[in-house]
């Protein structure tokens, strides 16, 4: 777990996650239009796999990373980069 944290933070992969989420988020807001869209139900979070520790009798527990900003944190951050609720 923490080799996987240390890993994450390292490389900062969180950032591009949430990049990805974001051009998701913007994505289906104007393809499913702004009243079909809803974060919660449409987005399901990151997975970061780790192939060199994943180990598929440990299931995720290994070698597997997830996390799901909320739905608060993705708005903040595409009101940041400009999206004016875009």
């Amino acid at each position: 777990g923490d080799r996987l944290e240390a890993a994450m933070s390292g490389h900062r992969y969180q950032l591009q996650y949430l990049i990805y989420l974001l051009a998701l988020h913007r994505y289906l807001k104007i393809r499913l239009g702004r009243k079909n869209y809803a974060y919660d139900r449409h987005i399901g979070g990151a997975f970061y796999l780790f192939l060199r520790g994943m180990n598929p009798a440990a299931g995720m527990s290994r070698g597997v990373w997830f996390d799901r900003p909320s739905k608060e944190c993705v708005e903040a951050l595409d009101e940041f980069v400009g999206g004016r609720g875009s």
